[in-house]
């Protein structure tokens, strides 16, 4: 379906410098927007942190695109009374959850929260990857074709088939294991931690992709959270179980689980909150999930304060 010029945005390529987030990455820049007020993925930045200065640059994107600091403008110091302002990013509430809660990024759960906010950017390659593909099984060059054919039906701005490769190549970097990998090493840095997730395999034998379900289970309150996020989008305080495993932004696309999994998740998600609204209910004969208006970051804490770590 090709959008009308109205509907169509400016899609964004290329921040992420081609480097997906690495270990220890987003405990760095967390500490620098608490400790400074802000984060600029500049030379002073990249000095400091002892990255490069496109790993400041990729850094400062990663953090955005993860829900874990957001963007704004203030007074350029180095030349005050000018009325320039420059460009910084500041730490979320859902940045400030995560650094007290997990500051070293170690729990599953928080990669689940943040692979979840990485695929709600709409104007992404992440979002268009986990929300609008349908192939299960795919090849490398099969991918970038299909997201140059995505983005020239909703993009103001078509890429490149070279930018096409580039953003394909990052996200492959970032989701992808080899198949019947148990672990990769978690003593080497450049590996990126979405790839525990699980949701993407490589079959080198015929040099093919896939995308699974998630081996461990998916925390409950990040199914919570994406329901709730995908309740929003209608300004409802509930959705229906076709749109839990049909629509886009919706757990079964974002989240990689099959409709029993989404199934065992609504009777979970009950089980664990109705105390705070969470209601499995029937309208007609379609099943309705009633959500509480919680953030997602009310989500992250409520799943530490369920599993008893860390206290707080």
């Amino acid at each position: 379906m090709i959008a009308s010029d109205a509907a169509r945005a400016r899609f964004e390529y290329g921040r992420h410098e081609t480097f997906p987030v690495r270990h220890g990455w987003l405990t760095k820049g967390l500490r620098r927007m608490s400790e400074d007020g802000f984060y600029r993925g500049d030379v002073e930045t990249a000095d400091a942190l002892g990255l490069g200065t496109r790993m400041a640059k990729s850094l400062q994107f990663w953090l955005e695109a993860t829900g874990l600091a957001k963007s704004a403008f203030q007074s350029n110091e180095e030349r005050p009374g000018s009325g320039r302002k420059r460009k910084v990013w500041h730490i979320t509430e859902f940045g400030r959850t995560v650094l007290a809660r997990d500051p070293f990024l170690q729990y599953p759960a928080t990669w689940h929260f943040l692979h979840l906010m990485l695929a709600q950017g709409e104007r992404s390659v992440w979002g268009w990857f986990f929300n609008d593909y349908p192939d299960r099984y795919f090849t490398r060059d099969g991918c970038i074709q299909a997201f140059r054919s995505h983005a020239e039906h909703h993009a103001t701005n078509v890429p490149s088939t070279k930018i096409a490769q580039r953003e394909i190549g990052c996200l492959l970097q970032a989701y992808s294991v080899q198949q019947r990998v148990v672990s990769e090493d978690p003593e080497n840095a450049t590996v990126c931690p979405l790839r525990d997730l699980r949701l993407v395999v490589r079959h080198a034998d015929v040099d093919r992709f896939e995308k699974t379900q998630p081996i461990d289970a998916v925390p409950v309150e990040a199914f919570l959270a994406c329901a709730v996020s995908l309740a929003k989008r209608t300004a409802s305080n509930s959705v229906s179980f076709t749109e839990l495993v049909r629509s886009r932004f919706g757990p079964r696309r974002i989240l990689g689980l099959a409709i029993d999994k989404v199934e065992s998740a609504v009777d979970e998600a009950v089980e664990a909150y109705a105390g705070q609204g969470v209601q499995d209910t029937m309208m007609g004969a379609e099943r309705q999930l009633e959500l509480p208006d919680f953030s997602v970051s009310d989500w992250l804490n409520a799943h530490f304060r369920r599993i008893g770590w860390p206290s707080g």
